[in-house]
């Protein structure tokens, strides 16, 4: 009887988990972004981009969750441009992901962190002082990996992306606003 018990509250709590947040974006969807596949309504699609470093290409994964809570993944493999090698060649797959993956992907979607993040724009990883306005540019850091995300549903999408963003966090420029880097930083770490 225990048992039965356990595996019902189970059950229930793990469909209940799995629902797919109405998410609070704001900006219409960027033109040059080609999906894998087409988005219906309220279905979400996560997009988490790696760049630089010292690889020959950058890496997206498209993380498409329906209203059931069900997964499609692609991941896309797209040479750097500056690359000059012909055999490169962008490709793109489905793939399975692991429930330790799922269980991730959804924690992040319904996670305050994220709903602290999507109150920001890319804009606001800036801080707007015109005492500071001239101030140089961060200290630079090479062979480092960019982060961009991107969350896109009912053709609304927000996005943010920053460049080595742990170096930047604990770097003493004035310029940064670290409590939003911090908060995209932590939506990070959620993956």
């Amino acid at each position: 009887m225990k048992k039965m018990l356990f595996l019902g509250i189970l059950n229930f709590s793990l469909i209940g988990f799995a629902q797919v947040p109405i998410l609070n974006l704001k900006n219409k969807i960027d033109s040059e972004l080609k999906l894998p596949k087409n988005l219906k309504e309220n279905e979400l699609c996560i997009v988490y981009k790696t760049t630089g470093g010292s690889f020959a290409y950058d890496y997206v994964n498209y993380y498409f969750l329906n209203k059931n809570g069900n997964f499609i993944v692609y991941k896309e493999e797209v040479p750097k441009s500056y690359l000059k090698n012909k055999d490169l060649k962008r490709t793109i797959k489905e793939i399975e992901i692991n429930d330790e993956s799922k269980e991730r992907i959804m924690k992040l979607v319904n996670s305050t962190q994220l709903n602290d993040l999507l109150k920001y724009s890319q804009e606001d990883f800036k801080i707007k002082n015109p005492k500071i306005k001239n101030a140089p540019p961060p200290p630079m850091i090479s062979d480092s990996i960019g982060f961009k995300i991107t969350f896109i549903q009912n053709n609304k999408q927000n996005s943010f992306g920053y460049y080595a963003p742990k170096y930047y966090y604990d770097s003493p420029h004035k310029t940064i606003n670290k409590p939003v880097l911090k908060k995209f930083i932590d939506v990070l770490d959620l993956f």
